[in-house]
């Protein structure tokens, strides 16, 4: 059982240091977010799985209370991830919303009066 925890402490980590490493990338690289949100939820499964393998009444209480910490720390970066997800969606459509208008504004320029 031993063996088990230790493995769910480590992928904990990976969620982790995955986590911290997403945050501090350019989210306009389409390619590391699909891949980060394609592994994450490869890890969160497989996380899933090892945590109901566990007989958590036998786990001493500073392990748990150790692996409760570092989950509740993934929540907090999982916050940050979707605030920085959502100031980026933003951008991307206010950019998307001035392309538009640029082209509107060019379509409205008739080119037949210019002499």
């Amino acid at each position: 059982m031993n063996n088990m925890i230790s493995l769910f402490d480590e992928f904990v980590m990976k969620a982790i240091v995955m986590t911290e490493n997403i945050l501090v990338e350019d989210f306009k690289d389409n390619n590391k977010l699909e891949f980060f949100t394609e592994n994450r939820e490869r890890l969160m499964g497989i996380m899933d799985q090892i945590s109901q393998q566990i007989d958590w009444s036998s786990v001493n209480g500073d392990t748990r209370q150790e692996l409760n910490r570092k989950i509740e720390y993934i929540k907090t970066l999982d916050v940050k991830l979707l605030t920085n997800l959502q100031t980026y969606q933003i951008e991307l459509k206010n950019s998307i919303e001035q392309t538009f208008k640029q082209k509107e504004y060019i379509k409205g320029y008739n080119l037949n009066d210019v002499k």
